[in-house]
């Protein structure tokens, strides 16, 4: 049986247990009583099945999560290793194109902008009119310090504090 099923059973049961008039439990209701008691049993079982399920994914993400940081680690000592073995090779070759064997370095021009003094980049942007050569960050809630507003009596349109409750497994 699945869980809503146990449960829809349940409330017949228990609808089956009860005079509709006198609201009182009808005595004859042994059987009913001895089908409710496995009923729950088995209900039981599904439960303690789905936290068994919900422990063991936990534990499986947080080994992945785990991989994950050992594989980052790696990566970036990797990353590491090869910068300062390009160093080497630019030491040792002279910025001139060198046949290896296997490999050839070479060389390029490449050009990027440095920003020294971003706020009088941004006015004289601003002032001449070159609004996509610049990004305003689009405004956003603090909910932790609109949350502070709301608690001290401070109406705030548009927000709310919300009730809510969380379950937790452990």
């Amino acid at each position: 049986m699945k869980l809503y099923e146990i449960n829809q059973t349940i409330e017949e049961i228990f609808e089956q247990m009860v005079d509709p008039e006198t609201g009182e439990i009808l005595s004859d209701s042994e059987s009913l009583m001895a089908q409710l008691d496995s009923l729950q049993m088995e209900r039981q079982r599904i439960l303690e099945y789905l936290a068994k399920l919900v422990l063991n994914t936990r534990a499986e993400a947080a080994a992945l999560k785990e991989e994950e940081a050992r594989l980052k680690d790696r990566r970036s000592c990797l990353a590491r290793k090869e910068s300062s073995l390009m160093e080497v090779l630019d030491r040792e070759c002279g910025g001139e194109k060198t046949d290896l064997g296997i490999a050839t370095l070479s060389y390029r021009k490449t050009s990027h902008v440095e920003v020294s003094d971003a706020e009088k980049a941004v006015r004289w942007l601003k002032r001449n009119k070159h609004t996509d050569c610049y990004r305003i960050p689009a405004p956003e809630v603090a909910k932790n310090e609109v949350k502070k507003l709301i608690n001290t009596g401070i109406k705030v349109p548009g927000c709310a504090v919300v009730e809510d409750r969380s379950c937790s497994l452990r």
